[in-house]
């Protein structure tokens, strides 16, 4: 703040000078001690808290807007402390204005996904997108650990790190996966995890599966939290050790029946515990809200809700150092702020953001302008791609039986190693039952590898995408050769995105253009094109919650056990890259 601001809010705060805002009536929230004060204010000047406390005179003059709370509770802006804006098909700009509408105010968000396809270009766009917005977000920078070493070619060098690590909306450093730091000790990450330190800034973990030594030895490594609990020991294993541990309930995850006994059982008070949505889908967002919704979940699943709203402001904001500037409601912090008749239903009647007010009874008052990205993210899709023939899968003998290996499916995200016993025609090896196709190559060119998964439950057809996790490749699942060719080539055409095809016909499509990740779609139209992508694969045999997601993640270095690369399947573990034939 400049001194002049500064010395405003001290007038406010003492009665000598109006507010700009006021508040009047309501019940404050105080998260630093839990209480519910009757019958404060809250004064604000500018986009500025300047004083919280008991009515005193010279707080209003003609120029101040007074909202009434009578009846309500004045609660500090939600804070999602780990989310994918770039990653969860819509843009920022589409998103935000229906997410401040239940109150979420503050953001932090992984920006991985522009850049594993432009690496420093990515991470700038990123960035510049995220800058001058009525909700603030800020942004952890993308260590960009894949499940094999090739797909992190775009990694920018350390000094540019360092230098990103200055910019003010960066807090830290994104999941570091532990698969890559801790079991393949790469020298690349350790230094990431030292450089963030040496900054001043947080490192965020993913350690999904991690237990016992090896959990220590990431935190030991410097990574200071994680959000891959899915059960109560896990989080109080991750608690003991100092991490930072996020409890998620989102589009990908939603963990909080499963964690629940840790609150039910220590009385409601969990500290170092922070609720994130690590991203949610645009008709979640349209239907059911966003970190409002996590809140209301929180409460039903049995924690207070005065430590559920904590658990999404005041602890979110010391996790990344920002509780001088958000998480609370207190004299020279953001007046960002909710009037919330019922703390346990959580569904405010007026939000205020930077001293605006920003939405009423769950409306945006607010429109964020599109963004324009460097014309290189819009392009990104260029590859030329081979005939039929590169997608058949040639085995080592031209009839019979052989043996191969495959991605099998124990979830729709989590998979093992598998194998099964293929029929050779002509040489050629065919799918067996449950078997599909799963094909995966560079946008930028070059040869496909093609490997089979089960479990998926395609019968016919084909789906292809761009928004492969992890990495710059272009993943298709399909029923045959031909299936996979014209799913991939309408994806092409449509410069990125996902298509779900069937007999030489288009069933449904999402156009992602920036960078083959972010659609630019209203959201109510991603939406509405969401649910087509993965109602026409059901409708083509396909299982599974989200089956376009299934297929988005069969590159991701972060979840177990065996993934697929455009030079073979990847074993997560040991980054083994492995042939077709066992």
């Amino acid at each position: 703040m400049a001194t002049v601001q500064r010395l405003e809010l001290m007038r406010v705060a003492q009665g000598q000078k109006p507010a700009d805002l006021l508040v009047t009536g309501g019940t404050v929230l105080d998260v630093y001690t839990g209480e519910l004060v009757r019958d404060w204010v809250v004064a604000a000047k500018g986009e500025r808290v300047a004083y919280v406390g008991p009515w005193q005179r010279g707080l209003e003059g003609p120029g101040t807007l007074v909202l009434d709370a009578q009846g309500q509770v004045v609660v500090p802006g939600l804070v999602d402390a780990h989310t994918h804006l770039f990653g969860a098909r819509y843009a920022p700009h589409a998103a935000l204005p229906h997410i401040v509408a239940g109150g979420t105010t503050c953001l932090v968000t992984e920006i991985s996904e522009l850049a594993y396809v432009t690496g420093e270009l990515g991470i700038r766009a990123a960035l510049e997108a995220l800058r001058g917005l009525p909700v603030k977000v800020y942004a952890t920078l993308p260590p960009l650990a894949a499940a094999a070493p090739h797909l992190e070619r775009h990694a920018p060098s350390a000094e540019v790190y360092w230098e990103l690590f200055q910019d003010p909306l960066v807090v830290g450093l994104g999941e570091v996966y532990w698969g890559n730091l801790v079991f393949r000790e790469d020298a690349r990450f350790v230094e990431l995890v030292d450089l963030a330190h040496r900054a001043g800034k947080v490192v965020d973990g993913h350690a999904a599966g991690a237990r016992g030594p090896r959990l220590a030895a990431y935190a030991a490594a410097g990574v200071t939290s994680c959000h891959e609990s899915t059960t109560e020991e896990e989080v109080l294993e991750r608690l003991r050790l100092g991490y930072h541990t996020l409890v998620r309930e989102g589009k990908i995850r939603q963990d909080l029946e499963a964690v629940a006994p840790l609150w039910r059982r220590r009385g409601g008070t969990v500290h170092r515990l922070s609720l994130v949505t690590d991203s949610v889908g645009a008709l979640e967002i349209l239907e059911e809200g966003y970190m409002d919704a996590v809140v209301r979940k929180a409460v039903r699943r049995g924690l207070h809700p005065v430590e559920a709203v904590r658990a999404a402001t005041l602890a979110p904001a010391e996790r990344f150092r920002l509780d001088g500037e958000v998480g609370g409601l207190a004299p020279g912090r953001y007046a960002d702020f909710s009037l919330v008749p019922d703390l346990g239903e959580f569904r405010p009647t007026v939000v205020v953001s930077n001293g605006q007010v920003v939405a009423r009874e769950g409306r945006p008052l607010i429109r964020i302008p599109a963004h324009r990205y460097p014309e290189a993210l819009l392009n990104s899709v260029r590859t030329e791609l081979p005939s039929a023939e590169a997608f058949r899968v040639r085995a080592p003998v031209m009839r019979g039986v052989v043996r191969a290996r495959v991605i099998d499916l124990v979830t729709h995200l989590v998979t093992r190693e598998g194998e099964a016993e293929l029929s050779v025609q002509d040489g050629e090896a065919l799918c067996g039952p449950d078997l599909a196709l799963v094909a995966a190559l560079d946008r930028q060119g070059g040869a496909p590898f093609v490997g089979f998964v089960r479990g998926f439950g395609l019968r016919a057809g084909a789906c292809a995408t761009s928004m492969a996790w992890d990495s710059p490749l272009l993943i298709a699942v399909g029923s045959s050769p031909e299936e996979l060719r014209f799913a991939l080539e309408r994806l092409r055409v449509l410069g990125g995105g996902v298509v779900v095809c069937a007999g030489g016909r288009v069933l449904a499509e999402l156009a992602a253009p920036v960078a083959g990740v972010v659609s630019l779609d209203s959201l109510e139209e991603v939406a509405r094109r969401e649910t087509a992508l993965d109602g026409a694969l059901r409708v083509l045999g396909a299982r599974g919650p989200r089956p376009s997601l299934t297929v988005d993640v069969l590159t991701a270095g972060a979840i177990p056990h065996f993934r697929v690369c455009d030079r073979g399947y990847v074993r997560v573990r040991d980054g083994a890259v492995l042939g077709v034939w066992a």
